[in-house]
């Protein structure tokens, strides 16, 4: 009888020990990774006109953004391509009256209030991002990245592809010498 209870004590504890480890659950940590995206469109002293691509951003994590832009029938070259204050892109007029293409979306977004445009790998505008190429064809597919850029960040903004270049300084010109708004999708 002692050999039959020493028995049954150990298997109630061997099935009170087996229960516990099957109510442990172990998850594997899932990544989830948030898309936006936005149409592109052409800009002009009117407002937006057509529509010419899309841009998608990619959640990295703490590792930042991924942008896509992808498009056809644009202008070939290199341009300018920065996260503007606002999606807002309705033209306005300047102090000596002239009209600034999508002028209501503001400037290169700056929150940690630097007032220096010193490109994607300097220490200014947090909305400095890396000139794109548009192909001699008027296409684009192309990525870029942004370790200072978050996906929080971009509700309420807009990503500004400028006629110019991008020399990553504010000389000669400022703001890298892109010049005037020539596309953009807001977000």
């Amino acid at each position: 009888m002692k050999k039959f209870t020493v028995f049954l004590i150990a298997l109630t504890v061997f099935a009170c020990t087996k229960k516990k480890q099957e109510e442990v659950v172990v998850v594997d940590p899932v990544v989830s990774q948030e898309t936006l995206t936005s149409k592109l469109y052409t800009l002009s002293e009117k407002g937006t006109d057509k529509e010419v691509g899309t841009i998608t951003i990619k959640d990295m994590g703490v590792d930042g953004i991924v942008i896509e832009v992808v498009g056809s029938n644009l202008i070939p070259g290199v341009h300018g391509f920065h996260l503007h204050e606002k999606s807002d892109l309705t033209p306005t007029t300047s102090a000596d009256g002239k009209v600034v293409i999508a002028g209501a979306a503001g400037s290169h977004w700056d929150p940690d209030k630097t007032g220096l445009h010193l490109g994607p790998d300097g220490n200014g505008h947090r909305g400095d991002l890396p000139a794109i190429t548009v192909a001699e064809d008027g296409t684009i597919n192309a990525e870029v990245t942004s370790p200072k850029i978050f996906i929080k960040d971009i509700p309420g903004k807009s990503l500004m592809i400028h006629v110019g270049g991008d020399n990553y300084l504010d000389e000669p010109t400022v703001l890298g010498g892109g010049g005037a708004r020539l596309y953009a999708a807001p977000f």
